[in-house]
This record gives structure tokens, C-alpha cells and sequence, in this order.
């Protein structure tokens, strides 16, 4: 006989995982390969609950239960973040004996650290998973913020002082933006007052369904303050001042989880603002603000990618590039527009992690983050340069990698919302990030090695790894409508977001 869970409990299980393990590896009273274990076994714990509620959740029924609240927007996030979860826990012993063992590796020097970056990760993993649970607004503030904390130590594990100077700009520029969110809130809450009262106070469903009674002129300026709060959050320009350094300074483990779990984090909070807001002020306004700042950001991430000589800082442009293409896809409003950014935002969590993983990989073997000193990678190191290339060509959208299909529908939705001259500018700019990455990463596989090889860094674990990513990245996007239960939950998340403008 089957024994029958119900969904709070498997939610309620699902977060004391992370925590649990945090004060176990913080404590650092299990010997290295005990920890190593159980990274992984908390992870896989915490996946198969995720499995169990995509198999037991219901689509068309939101499950609500004290502050925690399910629907298929929030599930689908926390497929997402799970992903990841999985990929950092069987890729993360491997990347820190790496640093262990090389010459200049930091943990060669404190190898007892390796407990606390444990607790630290497993922790900012936690934050998000509370960030796409909550049901109310203001918690969701408070769960933003508390990713900001817990990923600025993230930031500055290293404690050089190029990484402290990156925690130290991380945490200001975002705290300034998660400030402005707060007013954003704030004025959300002084606009449900004035029109229903204090009851049920920024609680999202309570607000989602009377979104249209709320004053136009007060919504739009929290709107406002909103959108630059957790946009800044997101890295979109021109608040996206701390994105690159932060990137550039973590640990590429933790760049994976900030650039493909942490910034979309930012956007689904955002969203869950609009779905409010909109009845209110309408969709003009909101959506001018989208589309504008989304297409800015590709922009101006275009030439900094060009002139780039660090390799992360390039992959944090690259992000730059699909958050604002995100960003201009739900800035259309359209079913197609809306399903294809949420289905960017898995594709460019999975794709991008491998790729901050491999840059990780790239920098142990040639001691520096100068692209300009590295060459010859497809001699010296081919099975590294085969996964670098696999996503490059990903993270581009080239045929027929998984962000080839989602990038494809966005586009394609500029020309169906007959607005073919914002259509053909995002393809010039796609166009131009295409250029600028592709140049950087053929230079440095190409060419005469300049340097004595340190062989192959990547081990069979983590190889499989990335190569599930990149796989499962490919596959979902081509077969997504044809999957048991992930189309129906991605056509159900769509409609939760345009729920905002009726």
C-alpha cells in the first residue's frame, strides 16, 4: 500500500533539508568525504520531493497553507532552483578538491573552509526555495534580502581584496535597489489599505484578485519603485553595476546559482508584483517599462562583452543578455512571449551553470581569468574545450541547443504582436552578442598552447554532469508540450502571469 504524502508535508520537508545540512557542515564534525556524501544526499532528498510534488501537484489548484502557497508559477521556479541544487551537489567535490590541490587554490591553505562554503550554499539554496514559496509580498522582500546576505559571503568566501571589494559593491547597489523594492511594497500596501483595508496585509492571492481596486496613480509609482528595486536584483541596466564584479570574484559554483537560480528569483518576484499591479494601471505602462529596459540591457552588455579580457565577467554579460531578453519577452504579454521567457529562464539556469562550471575548470588549469593568456585549449585540454564549446553554442542559442528554441519564441513573438522594428533590434543585438562571445571563445581554443598543458581537470562526475544540462536543456525545450506534466505546468504558469491583465 502506497503510503500518501500530501503537499504541505512534502513542502515542509523540502525546506528543513538545506537548514539541516547547514548546521551539520557548520558545526565541522564529519570528516570531508562524509560531508561530500551527504552534500549529495541532502540534494538528491530535496529533488525527489520536487519530483513527487510535480507528479502529485495540480495545475489548475493552488495549494495554499499558512504563509507557503503552491501554483505552477511557483513550482516551476522551484523545478528550476532544484536543478541546480542537484548539479551543484555532484559537481561541487570535484571543483573543491581541485582547489584543494593545485598550487595556488585557496582551500590549499584553508582546507577547513570547505564545511562552511557547504553551510553557505546550501543556505543561499534555502532563501531562494523560500523566495518562490511565500505568499505574501512583503515575505518575499524579506526572502530577497536574506539571498543578498547569504550570497555576499558567497562572494567574499575567497577574502582577497578583489572579492571584498566585489561583496562590498554586491551588497550596496543591491541593497539600495532591494531598498527601493521596499518602498515599491510599502506603497502596495498603503494602496490596499486605502481600497480594502488592513486585512489580510500584501498577501498575494488576497491581492490578485482585487489588483483592480487599488488606486492607478499609487500603483504605478510603486510599480515604479518595484521594478528598479528587484531590477537591480536582476542585473538589468543600467542598475546592473555589480553583476559582473560579483560574478568575476565568486566561486564559479556560486556564480552558477547566482546567474541561473538567484537573478530569476528576482524576475518571478517581480512578476508576482505585475499580476497584482496591472489590473490598476494597465498593461501599457508595465510593458513599455519591460521591453525598454530589457532591450537596453542586451545593449549595453554588447560592447563590454567585445572589449572583455576575464572570463567570468564575460559569462556575466552574457547573463546581462538573456535576463533582458527575458525581461522584453513577458514585456509582451502574449501567451507565446510569456511561456517561451519562462522557459528561457530554465534553459539559461541549466546552460550557464555549465558554463560557469567549465570556466571554473578553465581558470585552475591556466592559473588566471585573462582570456587573452589562453590558448591552445583544444590541444592541451580536449575534452574541456568540447563543453566549453557545447555551451557557447548554447548560451548563443545555436540549433539545436535547448535556448535555440526559446530565444526563437521570443523573437518570434515580436513579429506576432506586430512590433517587427523591436523584433529585428533584438536580432541585431543577439547578433552582436553572437559575435563578441563567439570571438573569445574559438581565439582561445585555437591557436599554439603558449604554456605547459596541465591535462584534462574535468573528471568523469562532473563531465556527466554537464553534460545532463546540457541535454536535459535540449530535450525539454524540444519536447517540452509533449512531457508528462511540465507542459501543462508551463502553459498554467503563463496563465498566471497574464492573469494580471484582466
Amino acid at each position: 500500500m502506497e503510503l500518501y504524502v500530501t503537499i504541505p508535508q512534502l513542502v515542509y520537508t523540502l525546506l528543513a533539508l538545506p537548514p539541516l545540512f547547514s548546521l551539520i557542515a557548520a558545526v565541522n564534525v564529519l570528516g570531508k568525504g562524509l560531508l561530500h556524501w551527504l552534500n549529495r544526499l541532502t540534494a538528491v532528498a530535496a529533488g525527489a520531493i520536487v519530483v513527487k510534488l510535480v507528479m502529485q501537484f495540480d495545475p489548475s489548484n493552488p495549494v495554499s497553507f499558512g504563509y507557503l502557497y503552491l501554483d505552477a508559477l511557483a513550482l516551476w521556479m522551484l523545478i528550476i532552483v532544484t536543478m541546480l541544487y542537484l548539479a551543484f551537489a555532484f559537481t561541487s567535490k570535484a571543483y573543491l578538491d581541485r582547489d584543494t590541490n593545485i598550487r595556488y587554490g585557496y582551500l590549499r591553505r584553508f582546507s577547513h573552509l570547505e564545511g562552511r562554503f557547504y553551510a553557505l550554499s546550501h543556505l543561499f539554496v534555502w532563501t531562494m526555495m523560500i523566495v518562490v514559496l511565500v505568499n505574501n509580498l512583503g515575505l518575499m522582500w524579506v526572502a530577497i534580502e536574506a539571498t543578498t546576505l547569504v550570497s555576499a559571503l558567497l562572494v567574499a568566501f575567497k577574502f582577497t581584496r578583489t572579492s571584498l571589494e566585489a561583496a562590498w559593491k554586491y551588497v550596496m547597489v543591491c541593497t539600495v535597489g532591494i531598498c527601493l523594492a521596499l518602498l515599491g511594497t510599502i506603497l502596495v500596501y498603503y494602496a490596499q489599505i486605502l481600497a480594502m483595508g488592513g486585512a489580510q496585509a500584501l498577501d498575494w492571492q488576497y491581492l490578485a484578485a482585487h489588483g483592480g481596486e487599488l488606486n492607478p496613480a499609487l500603483a504605478k509609482v510603486a510599480f515604479c519603485f518595484l521594478f528598479v528595486g528587484y531590477g537591480t536584483k536582476v542585473g538589468l541596466a543600467p542598475m546592473h553595476a555589480w553583476l559582473p564584479d560579483a560574478h568575476s570574484e565568486a566561486p564559479a559554483l556560486t556564480s552558477g546559482l547566482l546567474s541561473g537560480a538567484l537573478c530569476i528569483c528576482a524576475i518571478y518576484v517581480l512578476l508576482r508584483n505585475v499580476i497584482v499591479i496591472m489590473p490598476a494601471v494597465g498593461m501599457g505602462f508595465i510593458s513599455s517599462l519591460f521591453l525598454f529596459f530589457g532591450l537596453l540591457t542586451i545593449a549595453l552588455a554588447i560592447p563590454f562583452v567585445v572589449i572583455q579580457r576575464d572570463i567570468k565577467r564575460m559569462l556575466a554579460y552574457s547573463s546581462m543578455e538573456n535576463f533582458g531578453l527575458m525581461a522584453a519577452g513577458f514585456g509582451l504579454f502574449m501567451p507565446l512571449a510569456v511561456e517561451a521567457s519562462l522557459l528561457h529562464m530554465m534553459n539559461h539556469a541549466l546552460v550557464k551553470y555549465a558554463l560557469f562550471y567549465t570556466a571554473g575548470t578553465i581558470m585552475e588549469a591556466y592559473g588566471t581569468k585573462n582570456m587573452m593568456r589562453m590558448h591552445g585549449m583544444l590541444q592541451q585540454a580536449p575534452r574541456t574545450s568540447l563543453f566549453w564549446l557545447l555551451g557557447i553554442v548554447g548560451i548563443l542559442g545555436m540549433p539545436p541547443m535547448g535556448i535555440f528554441f526559446s530565444k526563437f519564441y521570443i523573437i518570434d513573438s515580436f513579429f506576432m504582436a506586430d512590433r517587427p522594428w523591436l523584433g529585428m533590434l533584438a536580432l541585431v543585438l543577439l547578433a552582436g552578442m553572437l559575435i563578441g562571445i563567439l570571438y573569445h571563445a574559438l581565439r582561445m581554443m585555437g591557436g599554439k598552447p603558449k604554456r605547459k598543458s596541465a591535462g584534462e581537470l574535468m573528471g568523469r562526475l562532473d563531465t556527466a554532469v554537464l553534460l545532463v544540462l546540457l541535454l536535459a536543456s535540449g530535450v525539454i525545450s524540444g519536447t517540452l508540450l509533449e512531457l508528462p506534466y511540465l507542459g501543462d505546468l508551463l502553459v498554467t504558469a503563463g496563465q498566471i502571469v497574464l492573469g494580471g491583465m484582466s
